[in-house]
């Protein structure tokens, strides 16, 4: 991934000096659990662990790769050079590549999701707070995008809150998932006891693959990339909603610019305007990261037990969805955090229409003093096609509302002050406490 979208943290999970220093963290976990079985001395795990992985390794490895083509044969003759003559009789010994390999990308993603599960939860608080914050903000709820009844800006964040909390599940639930390795050889039949499998996976923290064949099924890395995929997915729906709303003829949010920040260089005005630039991005981020699930999805066929069209892939794909998924946190928490609301903007927009959006109210009313609701119906979308599509009012200046008011057969059912709360926007309010009691902070 290219370094504008790449955090310092995440990033380095991805170097090749951490891959291959963790590389020999699982080579060295196979000697720890060699030696608890007691096939040599503890002395041949404790001098092959004080071994450190240093960029002069790597170029060692990178130069003995160009003669042997094998990047991790290669390493390993890297280190087997600096391992007293002790150890280097039993350093990878009985493995096959991918049993480093793949036990090393298992702990690699576990600590990518240890990374990416405190961003998700922190955007799941600022958003609750922003909903609690905004719980009885009036707001025009949009139905194709076009003005149906009221809501709260504080209901629509709410909504949010409950696809994080299930992200947050899921990759909880994924973190499990995907902390399996293997010590099971060539084809997965074991060339060492099992027993040593068990013990080095338990010695890094990991469960040992149940079965598996020169790698680990690649439906995991399929699952890993569909769930972060979905997060992504997620944040580009939530962008999505700031970006229509903070468009110039909503204007009912804008993304808080830094002092100046400049919004064109064309046009001076947009730096007031605001372009939710942001936003944008976190949505341009999302296409890609939905772009990986074809790779995902293709690397787990294979033939037989191995072939090798997966790891190019993988090469690519896993390093450069976790940073972008990380990255896409913090850009859009910030975003959410530091979100400029115009209530007063809201209220204008509810009215936009001269109080067509409270039909259904007025209809309800007229049904609970007998009317049948057909009728009901017909009276009311006669008004509302009464007034001009665009400024929603007649050439006099009415409104629907002012026609509602003046409409004889309601008038004779509906008395002013019933007409006034079908027409009060605050009644939306009703069951507001109810919804959010159902969240917890």
């Amino acid at each position: 991934m290219i370094k504008r979208f790449t955090l310092p943290e995440m990033g380095n999970l991805w170097t090749d000096l951490h891959k291959k220093s963790t590389w020999h963290k699982v080579e060295s976990a196979g000697l720890w659990a060699k030696a608890t079985m007691g096939e040599f001395p503890m002395d041949v795990y404790d001098l092959a662990r004080k071994v450190r992985i240093t960029r002069k390794v790597l170029a060692r490895a990178d130069e003995l790769e160009k003669r042997g083509d094998h990047d991790l044969i290669a390493f390993i003759l890297a280190v087997t050079e600096l391992l007293d003559d002790m150890v280097k009789p039993h350093y990878h010994t009985g493995l096959t590549s991918f049993d480093t390999e793949d036990t090393a990308l298992a702990l690699i993603l576990r600590d990518c999701l240890s990374t990416i599960l405190p961003k998700l939860k922190h955007l799941r608080d600022v958003v609750f707070e922003r909903a609690i914050e905004h719980k009885y903000t009036l707001q025009i709820g949009r139905t194709h995008f076009v003005h149906a009844e009221p809501i709260t800006f504080g209901f629509k964040l709410l909504g949010w809150v409950d696809v994080l909390d299930r992200h947050i599940r899921k990759l909880e639930d994924l973190a499990v998932e995907i902390g399996i390795g293997k010590f099971s050889g060539a084809v997965g039949m074991y060339t060492l006891d099992p027993e040593i499998e068990r013990l080095a996976c338990e010695h890094l923290g990991l469960r040992p693959a149940k079965i598996s064949t020169q790698i680990i099924s690649r439906d995991i890395l399929s699952h890993y990339t569909a769930t972060l995929a979905a997060v992504a997915n997620s944040l580009d729906r939530f962008a999505t909603e700031i970006r229509l709303l903070s468009g110039t003829d909503i204007c009912e949010v804008a993304e808080f610019k830094e002092p100046g920040a400049h919004g064109s260089s064309a046009m001076p005005c947009k730096s007031e305007l605001g372009n939710p630039i942001k936003s944008e991005n976190t949505c341009g981020l999302a296409r890609i990261s939905r772009g990986y699930l074809t790779p995902a999805f293709e690397c787990e066929v294979v033939w037989c037990e191995r072939t090798l069209e997966n790891s190019a892939a993988e090469r690519i794909y896993l390093p450069d969805l976790s940073i972008i998924i990380d990255f896409m946190l913090t850009r859009f928490t910030k975003v959410m955090h530091t979100l400029v609301v115009f209530p007063a903007q809201m209220e204008r927009n509810i009215w936009k229409t001269g109080g067509m959006v409270f039909a259904q109210r007025v209809m309800i009313a007229l049904t609970q003093k007998g009317m049948h609701r057909h009728e009901a119906y017909d009276i009311l979308e006669t008004l509302g096609k009464k007034v001009e599509h665009g400024t929603f009012v007649m050439p006099d200046g009415s409104t629907f509302r002012d026609l509602v008011y003046g409409d004889f057969t309601i008038a004779k059912l509906l008395s002013r002050e019933e007409l006034d709360d079908c027409f009060d926007p605050k009644t939306v309010l009703k069951h507001v406490d109810t919804i959010f009691a159902r969240f917890v902070a």
